[in-house]
């Protein structure tokens, strides 16, 4: 039910300020018939089922502009070529890369959880494979939906943009479940930075002080109630701990005059594939500590990561592991995510602008054809090889 919450709690923020979409939602409701009219369209708006589990959080300007619209459950062909397009791709994601993937993952965490020894190189490809099983389920659901939406002729906001071609943390949270970043950021984050800054000021407090109040704190409160939310354990609170330091050590670096002088001196090119590699290997330690049993199963995976038993017996047959995650990592960097595929379309609403990295020979290249047509058409039949195992989104749980 959290999905649901924020929804409601968003139109309620968007309520007390008065904003506009709200206000115009609102007016002419004074009788029985109308009021009961506008429940109804509020129902639809936080009960719409494409993103009721999981998300995209919605607000109401995003949403009630477009039923209102002829297009709404109008029969449109390319609505219905995109959506189907969009529902093939993420249910390939999900049911056939990430669920796929989930094998090896449970055998090395659960490896970990009992303490187990293992090969450096096997601890590290259960460590990459719940990147990559993470990955593709929450972006499969995340396709899924907004092809749901555009079905019905809705364009949802966006949710999920190629996070892990982040440069890093803060670049990530603009590309992870970005409508809940936004609502977060929007509720907790700002208010506590605006506050700390302005007792701060009026108190006239040093720099490290005002750093501390104005941006450290906020940002660890804020990654903590973001990681409490997936759960009450101590995995949580640690990988929030985790993802507040390292995104607070980041806005100071990045702000600082050294780093403006270094991004004058050096490539662009070199910069880039520096920060990506720093991001790739603290996205992986921190998403380990997320998927843990307990932190003292995430320690002792770090242990076998890091560590030097190459004598331990052999937990799986690494050869088709160590491909599903070559083809996994080959599609997250080298092939274009959906909404880039389909961006002449204009798939959804773009929650953050962000960067692409992928080349650009492979972007906007779909086409309401026969030839995408066979091309769904073997993903989807590929997925219902599969589909019978029914396994959960990852962040149905959540």
């Amino acid at each position: 039910i959290s999905f649901y919450t924020f929804h409601q709690a968003a139109f309620l923020a968007d309520a007390y300020v008065r904003e506009k979409s709200v206000v115009e939602f609102f007016e002419g409701t004074r009788s029985l018939r109308s009021g009961f009219w506008a429940f109804c369209r509020y129902g639809a708006f936080v009960s719409f089922f494409p993103q009721l589990i999981i998300g995209p959080i919605t607000y109401l300007h995003e949403f009630h502009p477009q039923v209102k619209s002829r297009k709404f459950i109008s029969f449109d062909p390319l609505d219905i070529a995109v959506g189907l397009a969009f529902i093939s791709i993420g249910m390939f994601k999900k049911v056939v890369i990430a669920d796929n993937i989930a094998p090896t993952v449970d055998l090395v965490f659960g490896a970990a959880g009992a303490g187990a020894v293992m090969d450096p190189a096997h601890a590290w490809i259960g460590a990459l494979s719940y990147m990559a099983q993470l990955y593709f389920d929450f972006s499969g659901y995340s396709d899924m939906a907004l092809g749901l939406a555009r079905m019905f002729g809705l364009r949802y906001p966006l949710n999920f943009y190629s996070p892990f071609k982040a440069n890093g943390i803060l670049d990530y949270y603009r590309r992870w479940n970005m409508t809940l970043t936004r609502v977060i950021a929007r509720f907790l984050f700002t208010p506590l930075s605006i506050a700390g800054t302005r007792y701060c000021a009026v108190h006239r407090l040093s720099p490290l002080p005002s750093q501390v109040l104005g941006l450290w704190l906020p940002m660890l409160i804020n990654f903590q109630v973001l990681s409490l939310w997936h759960g009450a354990a101590w995995t949580f609170v640690a990988f929030g701990l985790m993802q507040g330091v390292w995104s607070a050590a980041e806005a100071q670096i990045r702000g600082s005059k050294k780093y403006k002088r270094m991004c004058k001196s050096t490539s662009p090119f070199f910069r880039l594939l520096v920060e990506r590699a720093i991001f790739f290997m603290l996205i992986c330690l921190s998403l380990a500590m997320f998927r843990s049993e307990s932190v003292g199963a995430a320690f002792h995976l770090y242990a076998q990561m890091f560590g030097a038993s190459l004598d331990a017996p052999s937990a799986f047959e690494m050869r088709e592991p160590v491909l599903m995650l070559f083809c996994a990592f080959s599609i997250i960097y080298l092939m274009p995510n959906a909404v880039e595929l389909m961006r002449r379309y204009r798939p959804a609403m773009m929650t953050y602008e962000n960067e692409s990295y992928g080349f650009a020979f492979l972007r906007s290249i779909w086409r309401p054809s026969w030839g995408w047509a066979a091309f769904a058409a073997i993903l989807t039949i590929s997925s219902l090889h599969y589909v019978s195992r029914q396994p959960p989104f990852l962040y149905q749980g959540f």
